[in-house]
Formats: structure tokens, C-alpha cells, sequence
């Protein structure tokens, strides 16, 4: 157990937090030396924090005005001014994480306070969380919850920040005292999480006058075969891996899995690829689904597909032969349907009314403006464009602009078509 009562060198042993009204505590603007992954701020920092003695120097504040948790690493005041290595904000009332990528106060790029056992837990006797823990070898990898990699050491088998273990459930805890049972009870339901590199399963935990550090000794003979991994894979709260409840449009994204129409571009892991552009074979699958639903299956092609770039053997033939037989496309031109075309956001609005409507569809006269700085009245799906937002599905693109020729991403189809076909 890396906490207790007393001082150990000189400082507290583990991890202080302070607690402080927002409204009264001066805010500063930090200084970080890793910016590009850190909260801006500002943060409170009480007069005299109290800061974690030794290397890391963390700094952690809950705003009882806001529920906020404001976290810093390697703090350091001088000259007027708060610097420092991370920092991050967490807002106590959200599961969300940190970007892909990103550090926080932790090396994982979790936050600390949440990992910490605290004496209190032990007075109301439960403690209702995974513990924090750290290593001295490290993956070169992240799994959930983590998102940061700073590998360390060298050996066989390097644990991934994120990794969970728990305590096996046959391991007799009746010997311990009262209050290490709480612990190890926490470690048995909750488990403990890796968040950071250090000292060999060292448990986290804030400093208190009232540990008896004795008692927190009894834990040293628990070893770490006394542990097993908890396989975390399906523990995710997003379906998708590459599409967390942080990206802008992962609620349209998991409605459109939920709906049916979409499985996702890999499976191991279960990826959408949110960013990559949308094909025109890749639409007739995404708009039969949106008008027939998620079991819908295209007739047989018997024949040919009657475009000439698309062969009966065509991943997709089925359902381009089956568009184009609902009359929502006639091709490309010249007898092509060109697959393996990006749709562009012009192509969309057609494609989206035209299935929601039926394939004689055809909306009202522009009159007047289209209310985008790069549509004219007279371009050739301006129409299209402005009914599209008239029915609430597409706010453009952003500045007065709706970018019709820019293609399509999958995200923004997740948008389109949910609002489109309102899925559930």
C-alpha cells in the first residue's frame, strides 16, 4: 500500500487532494511543458495545496461549486506562476475519457483522485471503486479505459495501461483486519487498474493521520498470483473502438449499429473508421437498409447489373442493381455506376430525399436564395440542398457554407441517414 499516517522521508505518504469552493480559490493559468495534450484552465489552487511529496508532485482540487476535479502533474510555483508538466479537468458528472492518445495528470491518461483509497471509504466501511496501481513494466499499447502510452522497462510480458485485475474470488480475506478487508473486499468486486509507471503493484491511496500503518502492512502477503486479469474488451461503454463517447457524433454512430444498418468497417477490434470517405457501393447498402430495414436483403441479380462497371460478382451488385431499380440512381453517366466514387455532399441531398420520398421526388423550387454562401440558386442540386435542410437533416458545413462538392465522411452519413430515416 503506497499511503498511511505519518511522513516517510520527510513527506506525507501518498497522494493529497484538496477540496475548495471555486468561487472563493484563486485561479492560474498553468504553465505546462506538454500542452498539446492538457486542459487550458484555468485551475484553483488553494493558497497552500497540498502537494504529492517526492517526483511526480501532483496537484489535485475538486470544485464543490462544480463537481469539477482539476488534476496537475509535476507542479511547481515560482515566480508568481503555476507550472507544470499535464493537467487535466474531469467533470465529475461524466464518464467521458480523455482523446485517444492523450495523458492526463497520469501517464494513462486517467484521472487520479477516482483511483485513490481514502480513509473515509473506511470509516462508511466500502469502498465502491477500482483502486489505482502502478508497474515497473510497461506495454508499448493502451487498452480501455487508458489512453496514453509511455512505455517502460524491459521484460517478458509488459502489462498495458488500462489493464484490470482483480483479486481472486477464493482468496480467504477472513484472516485481515476489519479495515484491510474493506480493501482487499474493493479489490475483489472493483479490482485495481494500472494508471502509471512505478513501483511493482503498488496501490494508491491519500494520506491520513488515521491509518494504522501496521495494519495496512497485513496486505503485503498478498502476492500478484493472487490476482487474474479481467478481460475488458466488451466493458467499452461506446460499441465502437475508434469511436468514443468524446467524438462528436458517436450518439448518430451507435443509433445507426443499433438500427441495424451498419456493422462496422473491422471487427477485431469492432472499428467504424468514422473519418473515411463514403463510396457510392458503400451507399447502396446504407440507403436500402435505411428505407427497408436492417434485414432487408436485395433480390437475387439474375443477369447483369446494367451498369457497365459493375460486375455480377461485385461485392455490392445486388444492391446497386436493386437502387437503381427504385429509381433512386440512374448512374453515373454513359452506363457506369462508378462504384468506387466518393459521394460528395451535393449527391447526398439527392440520394437521401429521393429515398425518403420516392424516386419521383422532386422538391420545390429554390425562389429566392438557398441560404449558402457556396450554393447559387442555379446550381444543380440546389433544390435538393435546401430541402434537406429545411427537413432538419443538414445544417451545412459550417460559416454559411454547406461544401457541396467535399465528400462525404462516415460520421457525417451516421448523421445524415438517422435524421433521414429517424432510427431509433
Amino acid at each position: 500500500m503506497d499511503f498511511g499516517s505519518g511522513t516517510w522521508d520527510g513527506g506525507l505518504i501518498g497522494i493529497p487532494f484538496n477540496i475548495v469552493s471555486g468561487a472563493s480559490t484563486t485561479k492560474y493559468d498553468v504553465n505546462f511543458y506538454y500542452p498539446d495534450e492538457s486542459d487550458a484552465g484555468p485551475y484553483p489552487i488553494p493558497l497552500n495545496p497540498q502537494i504529492e511529496y517526492g517526483g511526480d508532485h501532483h496537484i489535485l482540487t475538486i470544485d464543490t461549486d462544480t463537481c469539477i476535479l482539476y488534476e496537475i502533474f509535476d507542479a511547481e510555483f515560482t515566480g508568481g506562476q503555476w507550472n507544470a508538466g499535464s493537467g487535466a479537468i474531469w467533470d465529475l458528472n461524466s464518464n467521458a475519457l480523455r482523446p485517444d492518445g492523450w495523458t492526463s495528470a497520469d501517464a494513462a491518461g486517467l484521472p487520479i483522485l477516482p483511483g485513490l483509497v481514502r480513509y473515509d471509504e473506511i470509516l462508511a466501511g466500502e469502498i465502491n471503486h477500482a483502486l489505482r496501481f502502478t508497474t515497473e513494466c510497461t506495454a508499448d499499447y493502451y487498452i480501455w479505459p487508458a489512453s496514453h502510452v509511455a512505455q517502460h522497462g524491459d521484460c517478458t510480458n509488459p502489462v498495458p495501461f488500462g489493464a484490470r485485475f482483480r483479486l481472486k474470488a477464493a482468496y480467504d480475506i477472513s484472516g485481515f483486519s476489519p479495515e484491510a478487508q474493506i480493501i482487499l473486499q474493493a479489490m475483489k468486486t472493483y479490482g485495481i487498474v494500472l494508471a502509471d509507471n512505478g513501483s511493482p503493484w503498488y496501490v494508491s491511496g491519500a494520506p491520513n493521520e488515521g491509518w494504522d500503518n501496521d495494519i495496512l502492512h497485513e496486505l503485503d502477503v498478498v502476492r500478484g498470483n493472487n490476482f487474474e486479469a479481467v478481460d475488458t474488451a466488451d466493458m467499452t461503454p461506446w460499441i465502437f473502438r475508434d469511436v468514443p463517447d468524446t467524438y462528436w457524433a458517436w450518439q448518430y454512430v451507435e443509433r445507426l449499429y443499433n438500427a441495424g444498418v451498419t456493422g462496422g468497417c473491422s471487427t477485431s477490434p469492432l472499428n467504424y473508421c468514422p473519418e473515411n470517405i463514403v463510396t457510392r457501393d458503400q451507399m447502396a447498402v446504407f440507403l436500402l437498409k435505411g428505407i427497408h430495414g436492417s434485414s432487408y436483403t436485395p433480390p437475387a441479380i439474375n443477369g447483369a447489373t446494367g451498369f457497365a462497371d459493375v460486375a455480377a460478382n461485385h461485392w455490392a451488385a445486388a444492391w446497386i442493381k436493386q437502387l437503381a431499380a427504385e429509381g433512386i440512381t440512374s448512374g453515373c453517366g454513359g452506363g457506369n455506376y462508378c462504384p468506387d466514387t466518393t459521394v460528395t455532399r451535393a449527391q447526398m441531398a439527392v440520394f437521401l430525399l429521393k429515398a425518403k420520398n420516392g424516386s419521383s421526388y422532386a422538391p420545390p423550387a429554390v425562389g429566392g436564395s438557398t441560404s449558402f454562401n457556396d450554393v447559387t440558386t442555379e446550381y444543380w442540386a440546389a433544390a435538393f440542398i435546401k430541402q434537406l435542410v429545411a427537413d432538419g437533416i443538414t445544417a451545412g458545413c459550417g460559416n454559411s457554407s454547406y461544401c457541396p462538392e467535399t465528400a462525404v465522411t462516415r460520421a457525417q452519413m451516421a448523421v445524415f441517414l438517422v435524421r433521414t430515416f429517424n432510427l431509433p
